[in-house]
């Protein structure tokens, strides 16, 4: 089978030029896509839980942490104390970071607009389709190789 037949290797390559294009603008406003995706998961008004974060964007608390170090340094988070349970800290925006969370939901919003706007209904609801079912398929099997 040549790698282009497979499922992984055409996954791997769209998303390595979808990076590339979200890459281009994050570098300019936040460094990177994964800071941009992680302030795309903050709630706006609420926050949210530093141990929420993790499991939603799929990345090991390690990473995690440097990551949000990093957002703090550059003036795009705060971090809160939670006053029910002191434990607990809630990752807020900032001004700075509301206004670099727009920048990064107009990019991926803009991006969903032209590629949309090439495929058919009738497309988008195969590829939408066929998507679910691959992850239905990888949460149900537990999948060695």
């Amino acid at each position: 089978m040549l790698p282009e037949e497979t499922i992984d290797y055409n996954l791997r390559k769209t998303w390595r030029k979808i990076n590339k294009i979200y890459n281009k603008t994050a570098s300019e406003y936040m460094g990177t896509v994964s800071l941009a995706m992680i302030v795309l998961n903050i709630d706006i008004y609420e926050g949210t839980l530093s141990t929420r974060l993790g499991p939603i964007m799929g990345i090991e608390m390690t990473s995690l942490s440097r990551s949000l170090k990093r957002l703090e340094d550059m003036g795009i988070i705060k971090r809160k104390i939670n006053k029910e349970d002191k434990r607990k800290v809630i990752i807020c925006l900032t001004k700075l970071g509301l206004e670099r969370r727009e920048i990064a939901k107009q990019t991926v919003l803009n991006f969903n607009e032209i590629i949309t706007s090439q495929l058919t209904e009738e497309e988008k609801k195969i590829f939408f389709n066929v998507l679910s079912k691959i992850n239905k398929i990888l949460d149900k099997k537990n999948i060695s190789l």
